[in-house]
């Protein structure tokens, strides 16, 4: 069974198998073994998730390929938040 198969058949399971779709989100490496027989190789991370009520559509971003800290600012973009206030002339108290 090639991976594009493999998706579709827990797919397929986990909208009719609420007891695998529950094992898939909470231990995904053994419902995988125990219903399918499917053993992952060792240091292999997956994770399922359910697309809330609300949503229409889930999607997981790429990888950040940027360098640095994705949470952290560079001078540039700070400048461009900042718009200027350094030039700002607070109005003096009579």
């Amino acid at each position: 069974m090639n991976k594009e198969e493999a998706l579709s058949a827990v797919l397929a399971r986990s909208a009719v198998d609420l007891e695998f779709r529950r094992e898939l989100l909470t231990a995904p490496q053994t419902a995988l073994k125990s219903a399918l027989g499917m053993v992952l190789p060792a240091g292999f991370r997956i994770r399922f998730v359910e697309r809330d009520a609300n949503l229409d559509a889930l999607v997981v971003l790429p990888d950040f390929k940027g360098g640095g800290d994705p949470d952290e600012i560079d001078d540039r973009a700070l400048e461009a938040v900042n718009g200027g206030a350094e030039d700002y002339k607070w109005a003096e108290e009579p």
